[in-house]
């Protein structure tokens, strides 16, 4: 809970609105036509024509807009239930099951994240059959309808819904739709009109009539039936402007007090006292209804709490003693009408607004009048509970506005601020305010004015529905963090953290398995596009067309991402995206315009890019042209694609990863054959072309040729004025001897030569390892003396992957032979270091299998592995830039994949080796952990899943496992590496019910 100094109850929430805002779905499941889905399809009715059969389609993407909240640090979120997705007749037709099953995971996805529902039953919509049958609340019947529907909701989510709204402004909604007929049914008469049908000087006070007494016959329901076992309060919300008399006269103060009577107290007095005001009273006579002996008992003191949404505040003249005209039509306020309370509202005084103009014309930006508002309702009713339910600011409407002006929203800021400290002070002189609602989660469909105003913390592309963060999201989340004032002097822009000198992150990493769109917008096919078509190559013909659809889902992804507290992200650049040819074609500017977004809204969190430049994939132009790796024109390719990155990306990115894991990709590429281009020989396989024994060598040197080429540019041309760092990743596993003998202790030394010393001892000192000479031969490519003076001293910091350790046989000495085909060592080959490697001695493991043959859990290999490189290249800076944990492969359910306490185990050991390797000097900066979802494993397809994210694979949908409640924990109290026992206390400490992963799963099933 956010508590406010000044009030001890006080919570800072967000909300979302009402169904056809932002749910989107309008008929599926089984959902009924509501009055707005009849309305918004006759033209003319919705600016631009816009409808809500879409909206921002919250309804398929709930739990996406979950995380975004949960990333937040909200505590609560407000939203309605649609009356046609449980009852698409009403109380004429059947309930829809599919309606029940959609809130209910709303709801169980709130809770598990600690966010507590806020839930208004009737936001405006209802089935248009009861519009159809009885003209809905122009007649009694509806009371009766209401209720039922009122029922259902109490008893499907009332044990777990503490807060309920009954209906959304009825007083707005009855302006709307009965005076002005701008909402459904849309009702009205001159001179506010000329619709088809209604009275607006009579059909609002019924309507808000049946509107009051639905609400009460609910609530009695409620506290009779429901109340006390289910623990919640009920309310209802009123839309309530301020107003300030247009002129210095005691007829507009007067005014002042009628209209104030004629908005709120039509509403509040009823609810409260159990009649209307006496201002309405004496001004509408007998057109105004009158409530029964038993409707006033049911009536009176039926709210718990009352919900304010505000806006802004308008000027008021008296229309009883002056002359008021409208001079539009139709009129706006209608001053000279009973309806109006003979009062004439305006936002302007001889042409001066009353505040800074908003999106909507009414709107005006005055903060002072929330604290007016608030001390009103305060003294008129007793101080009842209040909720802000909603208040936002939409800037002013203007043609074609560039997405950067939209998200740099400092006015949407400055309003929040500002209204936030009008608040405060009606909370200190002893309102009991005790939440306030955001106004909106993110841009969405508003009523008659369409997706034309946006008063969104986050922006919706219309085409996409991606979800962008606005600068105000980052206040936002900044002032729920450090919730104990109002202090105007904020740093807003100061939205990107410095990386410290050790930190702890988790990282995704290559395009190719989380990325997908493998086509989309220009991208060129590259060679793991080609060779994961080829069946066969790939466990289960996976490919990675889609992956995880990272492409369209970055956003969502990165709010996962900052969900759990990391400081920073590893990614991967897609070549073929940027230079879908290479450099035989032309670069791709919607490949640079993704991952500027991917990078700006990474730093708009504080979320450092820790970007690698070749991760495994190429433009398949350049294999098709050259061979690749196996050609010095790869080179030039390189660098020209490094420099691309270097000046697009280089003002922001701070961390380079030049290439990842060249020792991985010459092995399985070029001597295996597991990789594309898919070279090998005998015994490693048999592949069509290819020879194991010199090809992986040639690759290498090309690699970490194009590699000192793009450091050397990088150097000269860019780090001194962009102030980052460079480096290159090594795939390593450490080794024990197989046998208690000096000849297997020296096979140990060879093979880590000849697979991590072939990396880092030309980065380091200019040359190969002298292991690898003695056995290579000629067959190992020498540099030339210019090639020797850049390739040495060519890496700021050196980045390890790190899975497990193995054991080491020397095979100079001793007899060692393969038993299957393709070998996976044989260890008699020069390209092996003449060391055959296993997993096991005498049958036993060296550690617990994974889902990966060859790597098993050893922890101390870490510690190992961190000491061998510290010791060998002089304590050079490191990242271990990878370090995860697959399960073995079978066929497990949801649940036991979500409940990974192995996994846990595995990185609360890795981390706790790693702390002993740095606590004894070891100069380690980061760790990595891979991989933050479940993502195309390479030639594994998707059959491994190293992720802290459950990636469902027909929906796409990104579930946390148990690992992903753990690590934030982790992460949040980053002192020691000692264990944290226990795993699986994963909701938030200051929810009243727990819900933990494994329930909430499990009912979302049998749903």
């Amino acid at each position: 809970m956010k508590i406010l100094k000044a009030q001890a109850h006080f919570k800072v929430e967000r909300s979302s609105r009402g169904t056809s805002n932002i749910e989107g779905g309008y008929l599926d499941d089984g959902k009924g036509l509501n009055n707005w889905d009849v309305f918004t399809h006759i033209q003319g009715n919705i600016q631009n024509n816009d409808n809500g059969d879409v909206a921002d389609d919250h309804y398929h993407k709930f739990l996406k807009d979950i995380e975004i909240m949960n990333s937040l640090g909200v505590n609560a979120y407000r939203f309605s239930i649609s009356w046609a997705r449980i009852l698409p007749k009403g109380r004429f037709g059947e309930v829809n099951p599919s309606g029940i099953r959609f809130y209910n995971n709303l709801i169980d996805n709130l809770l598990f994240k600690g966010i507590e529902p806020f839930v208004t039953i009737h936001h405006h919509d209802l089935p248009q059959e009861l519009e159809d049958r009885y003209g809905s609340w122009l007649s009694p019947l509806i009371q009766e309808d209401f209720v039922y529907f009122a029922k259902i909701c109490f008893e499907n989510f009332g044990e777990r819904v503490k807060y309920w709204t009954t209906l959304n402004e009825p007083n707005l909604f009855a302006e709307m739709a009965y005076i002005r007929g701008w909402y459904p049914p849309a009702h009205c008469s001159v001179p506010f009109g000329n619709c088809s049908a209604g009275n607006s000087d009579t059909e609002p006070l019924i309507a808000l009539h049946n509107m009051l007494l639905s609400h009460a016959k609910a609530v009695k329901l409620y506290r009779q039936t429901f109340q006390e076992k289910q623990g919640g309060c009920i309310g209802i919300v009123s839309h309530s402007f301020m107003y300030e008399p247009l002129r210095d006269e005691e007829s507009d103060r007067e005014a002042v007090r009628r209209i104030m009577a004629f908005k709120v107290g039509w509403m509040l007095d009823p609810l409260v006292y159990g009649d209307y005001p006496q201002e309405m009273r004496q001004c509408l006579g007998n057109n105004l209804p009158s409530f029964t002996e038993e409707e006033t008992e049911c009536i009176k003191g039926s709210i718990d709490f009352i919900g304010v949404n505000h806006y802004g505040t308008l000027y008021a003249k008296d229309c009883l003693h002056s002359a008021c005209s409208c001079t539009e039509f139709p009129c706006i306020s209608g001053g000279g009408r009973a309806i109006q309370g003979f009062t004439y509202t305006t936002g302007e005084r001889n042409g001066v607004p009353i505040g800074k103009p908003t999106g909507n014309s009414r709107f005006f930006v005055v903060p002072k009048g929330l604290e007016k508002l608030i001390d009103y309702i305060k003294e008129k009713y007793n101080n009842i509970p209040m909720y802000v339910t909603e208040n936002g600011y939409s800037s002013p409407r203007q043609k074609n506005e560039k997405l950067s002006y939209i998200i740099h929203d400092v006015k949407r800021i400055n309003y929040h601020k500002n209204y936030l400290t009008a608040l405060a002070r009606s909370i200190r002189k002893g309102a009991d305010v005790r939440g306030y609602f955001v106004w909106s989660l993110m841009d969405n469909l508003e009523w008659i004015d369409g997706f034309s105003v946006r008063y969104g913390l986050y922006f919706v592309d219309r085409q996409t529905l991606e979800r962008i963060p606005k600068l105000s999201a980052s206040w936002y989340k900044n002032f729920l963090n450090n919730v104990t004032s109002f202090n105007d002097n904020d740093q807003l822009l100061n939205t990107s953290s410095p990386i410290k000198k050790k930190f702890v992150v988790t990282g995704s990493e290559n395009y190719r398995r989380v990325e997908g769109g493998y086509l989309d917008d220009g991208k060129g096919l590259n060679n793991w596009d080609v060779f994961s078509h080829i069946p066969g190559k790939v466990k289960n013909n996976d490919n990675g067309d889609v992956a995880d659809d990272h492409y369209h889902r970055f956003l969502e992804d990165i709010e996962i991402i900052n969900s759990l507290g990391v400081n920073a992200y590893r990614f991967s650049i897609s070549w073929a995206r940027i230079l879908p040819k290479g450099r035989f074609g032309e670069v791709n500017p919607s490949g640079i315009r993704f991952y500027n977004n991917l990078i700006d809204n990474l730093l708009l969190r504080g979320i450092e890019p820790f970007v690698t430049i070749y991760h495994h994939e190429l433009p398949q132009e350049l294999e098709d042209r050259y061979g690749s790796c196996l050609s010095p024109l790869i080179q030039e390719d390189f660098v020209c694609f490094a420099k691309i990155c270097f000046e697009n990306f280089g003002d922001r990115v701070k961390y380079w990863i030049t290439i990842n894991q060249p020792n991985i990709v010459a092995e399985m590429g070029y001597m295996r054959g597991w990789f594309p281009p898919g070279h090998c020989s005998p015994p490693f396989g048999n592949c069509s072309a290819g020879n194991s024994n010199t090809e992986p060598l040639i690759a290498l040197h090309n690699m970490l040729l194009s590699h000192a080429k793009a450091v050397n540019l990088y150097r000269k041309t860019f780090q001194e004025k962009q102030g980052g760092c460079i480096g290159i990743v090594a795939h390593a596993h450490m080794y024990e001897p197989l046998r208690d003998e000096a000849a297997d202790r020296e096979a140990v030394r060879r093979v880590l030569a000849s697979t991590v010393a072939w990396m880092f001892d030309p980065l380091v000192y200019g040359d190969y390892p002298q292991e690898m000479r003695q056995y290579h031969g000629n067959n190992l490519p020498s540099f030339t003396e210019e090639e020797t003076k850049y390739i040495k001293g060519s890496i700021d910091f050196i980045g390890i992957n790190h899975y497990g350790s193995l054991y080491a046989k020397d095979c100079l000495n001793s007899a060692c032979s393969c038993t299957q085909f393709p070998c996976i060592s044989s260890g008699d080959s020069a390209i092996e270091g003449f060391t055959y490697t296993t997993g096991e001695r005498n049958g036993v493991p060296i550690g617990e299998l994974t889902g990966n043959s060859m790597f098993f859990v050893v922890p101390k290999g870490m510690e190992k592995l961190i000491d061998y490189i510290k010791e060998r290249y002089n304590n050079v800076p490191m990242y271990v830039t990878e370090n995860g944990y697959s399960p073995p492969q079978k066929n497990e359910s949801l649940l036991h994949l979500l409940r990974d306490v192995k996994r846990i185990n595995y990185h609360k050991q890795y981390l706790a080796s790693l702390a002993r390797a740095t606590r004894k000097g070891a100069d380690v900066r980061g760790y990595f952990m891979w991989s933050l979802m479940d993502n195309f494993e390479w030639y594994d397809g998707f059959s491994m899943r190293y992720g802290l994210y459950y990636v469902d694979r027909q929906t796409l949908e990104r579930i946390p496992k148990l690992s992903a409640a753990w690590y934030r924990n982790f992460l949040n109290n980053v002192t020691s590496f000692k264990y944290i026992d226990q795993h699986l206390n994963t909701s938030s400490p200051t929810k009243k019910k727990v819900v933990t992963g494994a329930e909430k799963y499990s009912r979302v099933e049998m749903l």
